[in-house]
């Protein structure tokens, strides 16, 4: 059982019509077929004041009931002080399964007892126990929650303690209630009752399914780890999770048979990293606690590689299986009592950026190390030759006179005699492997002055985010391009002995797998059943197997394996068991063709029991910083949740973006909204000309990053839109591109050749700030207020200039976040300031928004 909702403060409905429209929308959920509970006339208060008085209080006429528990009641256990123990257990057990129905059944001590369906009054009777039902409400809550007639009662709501007689503040949605019961007390009627103070009307009821909840999203178990053997028979899998009862990081580790997909050895709440087999499939190396460890998967005999050693990173395995070579950085110390930092270059702002990172080579025998690479600069190791006799590794080299103004600089050295051959200096050079007699790089259409470049004539430039494949011949360092003719964007490549390739590429709002045949330059789509590929590895085994880690966009995460050669994948693991308590609405393509005749991808997402004879507000979502908004389940943007908060959701790929080929992609650089805006008005339009149910007045848009720079410049140029957020969004671009770390160099491919002294018309033409007095949509501008991408500044400049022009503006900052809000219960805050921003203007619900910015 995970809290539906983060607790805020209440909202105030203001347009009764609305509220029963939505609440008409919530209250159709999946619910158990059992005639369970209703909503009782209110009875008469004495003691409440008038405003509270004249709320219709809604009384639970049904629970589910487990007990009696003989050796359960506080009394009893107070004397072994383990009373609070007992419960939190009784809580997690629950948070694990998280809808209890009736007759499901229970074993304790040996005795078998079932969730029965009863009267509170009947509970109470019964003794000890525990009761359970759910209440939902349309909008935010506030209400008196209530129970007499029980002897010491402990109430959880969402799993969080609850006081009996307090107020609750609730957002939109269904919610959980759990309570302990010692019995029933003495002359006095048994009653749990909800007591709404703001005019939102709530029912108690029992479902079998909720819509989804952003604990759930943040909290259920997933895996961060995948590493197969190269014979295909050892995987190791590890998953993170939370429990909120037990305010604890859960974590493990699964080591299994591939073929049979059965645990031979399982890590428990140990935190392992960086965990990789060797070519002779004999060994697992792994890190935990500052230390490389060592597994020999014939004996399970563990020994340490390097104890206690901070700053050592990733690593490969020799292809002997004798040594391992290590990236290890030793951190700068010149500056720890400087009273004065002189700047050294204009990296010199990033964090990190003196400390050195060389390659090492650990000897597996003695435990000795020795040194690759020296201590003038950063190498990092890019790949090792199958044959051990040579490694490739990457430079960094500052080139202030051409965008994107850094280059890499490529070597190889030999393992033999360690001399070193330098390969050149490229830009827009991103991975590269040993392949055949050369080596296969992914970089941008630019790479080898420009030998991926396809884009039809006229006043295009390539876009070095579309990233391209290349063969570099190993004697003559001839590049020749093998992806020109393939649209989808390359991302990164696996190569195994065998010289099987295998690519992670963008395909649309896709990101998918590709086996590669380098020789006819032909691409093979690899059938796995997922939308968005986040991870995935290649064996060297006879079947070429791959393994798979991703989601789609209605399914959670799913681990899965091909052998190249079958058409159908194995599933491994999936994730959906922690989500079959949860109803999410269905989501559906919509493409438009604009005026220009390119097509614009988009997907919507509806609200669970959707009506399509009722009016929905809606919020449109987009990026537009030159990737698409993928198919993900979820995200840093949850818009299953949006939805089940009774919005629809529609999300747009305008133009500029990768995975549809360079021309499209082409269209983003120099351009700073241009095209974007117009796909994203345009398509707007007829997404809420083609779906009745949407209301065209009560549009809203959010985007981040880019996106929040769209937001704030859609506000200038359109007023379709009821209420808009940007967060972390660009308001200048010449402010953004001085002072965030990476603005120079983001601007070097989206404004290649553009500067603020030779191109003022994009700089500031196309800057929201400058044309701050055309904006008159509500705007909320957040961030995170330790933000170096994009930093606060950006925001905080806007909310001055429509401050002073008296429009409606809120600037939220997150404190101590940057571009990403990363620690969990401030992003269930950040979440809140989203939905309540959005639920005042499109819903004229003001009392959350009102409550969190008080």
């Amino acid at each position: 059982m995970f809290i539906s909702t983060k607790l805020g403060a209440a909202r105030r409905a203001q347009k009764p019509a609305l509220l029963l429209t939505l609440y008409s929308a919530i209250t159709l959920a999946v619910v158990a077929p059992l005639p369970l509970l209703a909503a009782t006339p209110a009875v008469a208060e004495t003691t409440a004041d008038a405003a509270e008085a004249s709320q219709p209080t809604s009384y639970a006429e049904q629970v589910l009931f487990l007990g009696p528990l003989p050796a359960f009641a506080s009394e009893q256990l107070v004397l072994t002080d383990k009373a609070k123990a007992q419960r939190q257990q009784v809580l997690r057990l629950l948070e694990k399964d998280p809808i209890p129905q009736a007759g499901q059944k229970v074993s304790l001590f040996g005795q078998s007892l079932s969730w029965q369906l009863v009267s509170p009054a009947q509970a109470a009777a019964a003794g000890p126990g525990i009761w359970f039902v759910q209440f939902n409400h349309p909008a935010y809550l506030k209400a008196k929650l209530a129970l007499t007639g029980v002897k010491a009662p402990e109430i959880f709501v969402n799993m969080r303690s609850q006081a009996n007689n307090s107020e609750l503040k609730l957002a939109t949605g269904w919610q959980q209630l759990l309570i302990f019961s010692d019995g029933q007390a003495e002359n006095e009627a048994v009653q749990l009752s909800l007591t709404p103070t703001n005019h939102v009307p709530v029912q108690f009821q029992l479902a079998q399914q909720e819509p989804v909840n952003n604990r759930l999203l943040t909290n259920a178990e997933t895996i961060n780890q995948v590493a197969v053997s190269d014979n295909g028979q050892w995987l190791l899998v590890s998953f993170t999770g939370r429990s909120d009862v037990s305010d604890l990081q859960l974590q493990r580790t699964e080591l299994r048979d591939l073929s049979k997909n059965t645990v031979l050895k399982t890590f428990n709440q140990q935190s392992l990293s960086r965990a990789a087999f060797s070519p002779d499939n004999q060994w697992l190396s792994y890190q935990a606690n500052n230390t490389l460890w060592l597994l020999n998967l014939n004996t399970g005999a563990v020994r340490s590689l390097l104890e206690n050693q901070t700053g050592v990173g990733s690593y490969r395995w020799a292809s002997d299986s004798q040594s391992l070579f290590l990236q290890w950085t030793q951190a700068d110390t010149s500056l720890k009592d400087t009273k004065a930092k002189v700047y050294r270059s204009l990296e010199d702002r990033w964090r990190g950026n003196r400390d050195i990172s060389r390659i090492f080579q650990l000897d597996l025998q003695s435990g000795l190390v020795r040194a690759l690479t020296t201590d003038k600069e950063s190498s990092y190791l890019a790949d090792v030759k199958d044959d051990g006799k040579a490694l490739l590794f990457t430079q960094r080299r500052n080139d202030r006179s051409t965008p994107p103004h850094a280059s890499t600089a490529l070597f190889e050295l030999s393992l033999t005699d360690l001399t070193l051959r330098d390969l050149g200096v490229y830009q827009h050079l991103g991975q590269v492997e040993y392949y055949q007699q050369g080596y296969l790089v992914v970089g941008g259409p630019h790479f080898a002055n420009g030998a991926g470049i396809n884009l039809p004539a006229g006043d295009y430039v390539a876009n070095d985010y579309d990233g391209q494949l290349y063969f570099m011949d190993a004697q003559s360092l001839q590049v020749s391009a093998l992806s020109k003719a393939f649209d989808p964007s390359i991302n990164g490549i696996s190569v195994n002995a065998r010289q099987q390739v295998v690519a992670q590429v963008s395909e649309g709002d896709r990101t998918l797998l590709y086996s590669v045949d380098t020789a006819k330059q032909r691409f093979n789509k690899l059938p796995f059943s997922l939308d968005v590929v986040e991870r995935f590895s290649l064996a060297n085994d006879r079947a070429n197997t791959v393994l798979a880690l991703g989601t789609a966009v209605a399914t959670p995460q799913q681990l899965e394996k091909l052998p190249l050669a079958q058409r159908r994948p194995t599933v491994l693991h999936s994730s959906s068991d922690l989500y079959a308590h949860i109803q999410l609405g269905e989501v559906r393509d919509f493409v438009v063709t604009n005026p220009e005749g390119d097509k614009i991808d988009g997907r919507y997402y509806l609200p669970p029991n959707f009506d399509a004879s009722k009016k929905y507000p809606a919020i449109v979502y987009y990026y537009g910083g030159t990737t698409t908004v993928n198919r993900q389940f979820t995200g840093r943007y949850p818009f299953h949740h949006w939805a089940a908060n009774g919005y629809v959701v529609y999300v747009v790929q305008p133009r500029g973006t990768i995975g549809y080929g360079q021309r499209f992609s082409a269209l983003h650089v120099n351009a700073w909204g241009k095209y974007t805006a117009d796909d994203i008005i345009y398509a707007t339009q007829q997404f809420v000309a083609a779906h009745p149910f949407v209301d065209g007045k009560r549009l809203g848009n959010i985007g981040a990053s880019y996106g929040g720079f769209m937001t704030m410049y859609l506000a200038t140029q359109t007023d379709m839109f009821a209420a808009s957020i940007s967060h972390a969004g660009i308001s200048a671009l010449s402010s953004y591109w001085g002072q965030g770390w990476w603005g120079f160099l983001y601007s070097g491919i989206a404004s290649r050749g553009s500067f603020p002294w030779n191109n003022q018309a994009l700089y500031v033409g196309q800057s929201p700030l400058y044309m701050a007095d055309k904006i008159t949509t509500p705007l909320l501008l957040i961030t995170g207020d330790s933000d170096v991408n994009v930093p606060a500044g950006e925001s905080q400049q806007m909310y001055t200039a429509l401050k002073l022009l008296g429009r409606d503006v809120a600037l939220v900052e997150i404190p101590g976040e940057d571009h990403h809000i990363i620690d969990r219960e401030k992003r269930y805050v950040w979440w809140d300031h989203l939905l309540a921003f959005f639920d005042k203007h499109l819903k004229d619900e003001g009392d959350w928004w009102q409550d969190l910015s008080q």
